[in-house]
């Protein structure tokens, strides 16, 4: 495993606990807030994806 994919790796799970984080912030947020914690949730998710996206696919595990 290379340096990129390590990164790309700890963004990944960085974005998807930011995410899970504003998830909480939504459900308790006044209705005024809610379409700017949407969209940042909507980013958080689409970073998450993007680089699992752009890692390598790992080989199939032997049986």
């Amino acid at each position: 495993m290379n340096v990129k994919d390590v990164m790309l790796m700890r963004i990944q799970r960085q974005a998807e606990a930011r995410a899970r984080v504003l998830a909480g912030e939504f459900a308790r947020s006044a209705s005024e807030d809610k379409e700017a914690i949407l969209a940042e949730l909507e980013f958080e998710k689409w970073l998450a994806e993007a680089c699992l996206d752009a890692l390598p696919e790992l080989p199939p595990e032997p049986l």
